[in-house]
């Protein structure tokens, strides 16, 4: 009886065993830069920082044509008038504020405490002069005037400390991760600093707003003073937007200029000219060339502009149909690979004289094999768009093209595949012979036993 109980309880160990291992599924395989061209040789750009993109229909379809050190920290001067506008048009949305409604007045305050002794420039505000919060943010930055900037940001915010807070905080929510301000005139100081990556980012994100180019767009605006004061016209300061100037860009649709005293003079600009847009920003610009050339952030940003016009086009570089590569396919009836395809077209701004076949494409899958069933737009790997050797210009997703089924009866197979060559076949085989051995010694010991006993018997008979 005791070996029947043993023999059974092995028995059933090993049963148990082998319907875990049929019946456990076999685990399923998981399934699912440096953009820029290089400048035309002869080309100078002056600037330490530079960078030139096509601006899409949204942010995620613009193109980087072209970087120099565009993540390098620099004085913006008062370039950064932009992050004035910007905030304020994102607090009035905060605040339900009226543009042409709310007012503010400057004081005798505001004068000593952040004008007086700056050597910026200013609309000449009288004491009391009440201006609306458009004609206040116009000035500030066609004309850099620190009293309209002043008293903007106090009646914002009530205190230009306050205001600058708020300029920082929107800067990091928009991922501006390398600028700072600590004040609106645009004088140089160590906690006064930012990029030309993040200037395009501040840029873009005041071009959400519809009245964004209303303030930035304008040549020449004119003051309707509320109370105090009298009516007059002013000027934007860059030469780029006067027609009388040897700098004057007509394509050009708004821009700022800066200087910093110790890293020289900036430019953020945006131009349009037959359907197409860009925006270039410069930093870091000496006065002069070797040649003794002045104005070289305005000569700058027309050289970047100019090339961008005569020397790119929109191209459609990948088709959505195209099969750029295949993944290995299993337990599937009728197929042992599904094709991968672009998950969507890819067009962009490219050379014009870029022939498609010189785009090269770096294709990446994730997995060399993959079980059934497949999903149609199921992401198995990517394709990297390269022109001239290095030059990256998009990236796109690859997807399955094909819906696939599993088919049961070779995932039923596999299944007993699997079962033969797993450890627990393996551990079931040798548990086995165990038992037959065991079994045969059991055998022999009980054998032996029943002849002993047999003759003992006879001995005593």
């Amino acid at each position: 009886m005791l070996k029947r109980r043993i023999l059974g309880g092995l028995l059933s160990a090993i049963i148990a065993m082998s319907v875990f291992c049929v019946s456990a599924p076999t685990a399923l395989a998981a399934e699912d830069g440096a953009v820029g061209y290089t400048l035309p040789e002869g080309t100078t750009v002056y600037a330490d920082s530079a960078l030139l993109v096509n601006l899409g229909s949204d942010i995620d379809r613009d193109v980087v044509l072209y970087a120099k050190a565009a993540d390098e920290v620099r004085a913006p001067g008062a370039m950064m008038r932009f992050m004035v506008v910007a905030y304020t048009l994102h607090r009035l949305e905060q605040t339900g504020m009226d543009i042409d409604a709310v007012t503010g007045a400057y004081t005798v305050e505001m004068f000593n405490n952040y004008v007086a002794g700056t050597g910026v420039p200013t609309a000449n505000m009288q004491f009391g002069e009440t201006w609306t919060l458009r004609d206040l943010l116009t000035i500030a930055f066609i004309q850099n005037a620190s009293d309209a900037v002043t008293v903007l940001a106090c009646t914002l915010d009530g205190s230009v400390p306050a205001f600058i807070e708020g300029m920082n905080a929107l800067a990091n929510e928009i991922g501006c991760d390398y600028t700072h301000f600590s004040n609106l005139t645009g004088l140089d100081s160590l906690g006064q600093y930012t990029t030309p990556r993040d200037m395009y980012r501040i840029i873009r994100y005041a071009q959400r707003f519809s009245v964004f180019e209303d303030i930035v767009g304008n040549r020449q605006y004119t003051v309707k003073p509320i109370a105090g004061g009298t009516e007059r016209t002013m000027w934007s300061v860059n030469s780029m937007q006067q027609s009388s100037s040897a700098f004057y860009y007509s394509p050009l649709a708004f821009s700022r200029t800066g200087l910093s005293e110790h890293e020289g003079r900036t430019c953020a600009s945006v131009a349009r000219d037959s359907g197409y847009e860009y925006l270039v920003v410069v930093m870091s610009c000496p006065e002069t060339n070797a040649a003794g050339e002045s104005g070289l952030h305005y000569r700058d940003t027309r050289t970047l502009f100019r090339w961008a016009f005569n020397k790119f086009e929109h191209a459609t570089v990948l088709a959505k149909s195209e099969i750029l590569a295949s993944v290995k396919v299993r337990l599937a009836w009728n197929t042992d690979h599904v094709n991968l395809v672009p998950a969507k077209e890819f067009s962009t701004v490219v050379e014009s004289s870029l022939d498609p076949d010189q785009v090269i494409k770096k294709v990446t899958v994730y997995e060399s094999e993959i079980e059934a069933p497949v999903t149609k737009g199921t992401v198995l790997g990517k394709v990297e768009l390269i022109v001239n050797v290095d030059q990256k210009i998009g990236e796109v997703d690859l997807v399955a093209a094909d819906e696939l089924n599993r088919s049961w009866l070779l995932y039923a197979f596999s299944g007993l595949g699997g079962f033969f060559t797993s450890p627990w076949f393996w551990l079931g085989i040798g548990l086995l012979i165990l038992l037959i051995v065991g079994y045969v010694l059991l055998n022999i010991t009980y054998n032996r036993r029943r002849r002993r006993d047999r003759l003992q018997r006879v001995k005593r008979h």
